[in-house]
This record gives C-alpha cells, sequence and structure tokens, in this order.
C-alpha cells in the first residue's frame, strides 16, 4: 500500500466513525454534588476547547491553502466529531445544573492565519507551506495525544468514583476518536516529514518549539484554566502525561541526535504560573520516542 492510500484509508475509517450522537450518551450520574466540586472547570473547559475545532480547521486551511482534497476531508471529519464531543461535555454540565455553552458556527479564517497564507502563497516553490504544514500536524499529533491522555485518566477518575455510566458513553468514545485523529496526524506527519530537506525540518523544530501551547492554551487568558484543569485530570502524573507528547514531538520533529529542549512541560508550567498554585514540574525530555498509539 503506497503511503498516499495508507493515509485515505486512516481519513476514511474516521469519516465512517459517526460524531458521537446526544442519543446515545447515557447521563445518569450517582453524586451530582462530588462531580461539580471536582470536574466543573474540567467539563467547561473540554466543552469550550473542543468547540473550537471548526474554527481551527477554517485557520488552519487558511494557513495551508495548498492542502489536497484528501487533507481537507480529514480536516472536515476531524471538527465535525470534535465539535460533537463538545456537545456531549456541554449536555453533561447542563445535566449537573451548570451553565450552557454552545460553540461559535466557524467564520473566516482570522486575519493572522489569512497574512500567513498569503504568505504562502507568494512562495511559488512552496517552501513555506512544507514547513507550515509539519509544524501544523506535529503540533496535531502533540495535542491529540494530550487529549487521549486526558480522556483516559478522566475515565479512569470517574469508575473510580461509581460514574461508570458516563465513563462508558462520554470519555471512552470519544477517547477513541481522539485516538484516530492521533493516528492520522502522526503518519501524515511522518510523511510529510519525509518529503522534506533537512533545513526546512530545522525551522519547523524552531517554530514549533517557540510556539508551542498545551491543547486550548494559544490564547493566554485561557492559561490559567488549562493548568488547572490538567493539573486536576492527570494530578501528580503530569510529568508522566507530558513526556509522551514530548516524545511525538522529538519523533516528528528532531535531529536524531541531541534531544529536543523540553518545551512541553515549560509550555504546561507557564500556565500552571498562571493558575494559582501550580507545583513546579521536572523539565520532561526524551532521547528516544515513547511508545505511543499510533
Amino acid at each position: 500500500m503506497s503511503s498516499h492510500d495508507a493515509l485515505a484509508t486512516r481519513i476514511a475509517r474516521i469519516e465512517m466513525d459517526a460524531a458521537i450522537s446526544l442519543a446515545t450518551v447515557d447521563l445518569t450520574i450517582v453524586n451530582p454534588t462530588r462531580l461539580r466540586a471536582e470536574f466543573s472547570e474540567v467539563f467547561e473547559y473540554f466543552a469550550v476547547v473542543e468547540g473550537e475545532v471548526a474554527q481551527n480547521a477554517v485557520d488552519v486551511a487558511a494557513m495551508c491553502p495548498r492542502l489536497c482534497r484528501c487533507e481537507q476531508r480529514f480536516l472536515e471529519a476531524w471538527s465535525t466529531q470534535e465539535v460533537a464531543h463538545s456537545a456531549v461535555f456541554d449536555a453533561l454540565r447542563v445535566e449537573l445544573g451548570l451553565d450552557h455553552f454552545v460553540s461559535a458556527p466557524p467564520t473566516t479564517a482570522s486575519p493572522f492565519f489569512r497574512s500567513i497564507g498569503a504568505l504562502v502563497e507568494w512562495d511559488e516553490s512552496g517552501w513555506l507551506h512544507e514547513v507550515l504544514k509539519l509544524v501544523y500536524l506535529a503540533r496535531g499529533a502533540m495535542h491529540e495525544h494530550l487529549t487521549y491522555d486526558a480522556y483516559a485518566r478522566l475515565g479512569a477518575r470517574l469508575r473510580e468514583l461509581g460514574e461508570v455510566a458516563l465513563a462508558r458513553t462520554v470519555t471512552e468514545p470519544i477517547r477513541r476518536q481522539e485516538a484516530a485523529h492521533l493516528g492520522y496526524y502522526r503518519l501524515a506527519a511522518r510523511l510529510q516529514r519525509d518529503r522534506m530537506s533537512a533545513t526546512q525540518v530545522r525551522w519547523a523544530r524552531v517554530i514549533s518549539a517557540w510556539t508551542y501551547a498545551p491543547v486550548g492554551a494559544t490564547h493566554r487568558k485561557r492559561r490559567p484554566a488549562c493548568g488547572r484543569v490538567f493539573e486536576r485530570v492527570a494530578g501528580d502524573g503530569l510529568e508522566e502525561a507530558l513526556a509522551p507528547v514530548q516524545a511525538i514531538a522529538e519523533e516528528l520533529l528532531g535531529n536524531g541526535a541531541d534531544p529536543l529542549p523540553p518545551f512541553v512541560s515549560r509550555a504546561m508550567q507557564r500556565c500552571l504560573a498562571r493558575s494559582g498554585g501550580g507545583r513546579p514540574l521536572a523539565p520532561v525530555t526524551v532521547a528516544a520516542p515513547l511508545g505511543v498509539p499510533a
């Protein structure tokens, strides 16, 4: 099977897995008071961040205007599934008597991404487009692993609390779809890197390390909530949760010799510092890729 066929197969599998319908979600809650106290901000954060993905897809398409139809199909399926995840978390919040979140429909791409896209179009060689595409794909893989892990940990905690229906019909199906998204991003990034020069990869590495923020924390105002949410979900295992994310960066952006700087843990540390009491994180570095879902 050719690399293009392998990527198309992954996209087809994602398209075949329908967006999660609220009709399939069992919102039976054993202890609403405890869930509100422990996970109110967690559920809100995921509802907001997942709800923004449709706009993210529009911005990516503007930044990388030379994406092929196959890649555009992924953006469409990805955004549809992620917005459905937002609706599930919103429904859970409503069931708990919390504020209702309505995700805004996507508009035109932001001026920032349109400006970058204009530069890409101006560069007829495609050099810049290839660099930015690797940045986007590697970042997508890193974000998907962070959310995949968060939902796995959240589901385990819900089961501990006896909230089995939520673990079975909320976190588990969402985690499964996040794993499929991760698989696409990792494969697409590997194939993209194989087409690039060492200089292009080096630029993608520099841009990625310089601009990285944990999923949902690109906006500075959301970094305090990001720190609190991931500390709540991962607890003392936060470094353990960040290590595979750094490993994905090493796999997709590293040079095979010197480890990348611990930019993943540094970015999360900035969020924790803004969250009002986050503990210091040990710098997370990896000399070689760790075992992560493919």
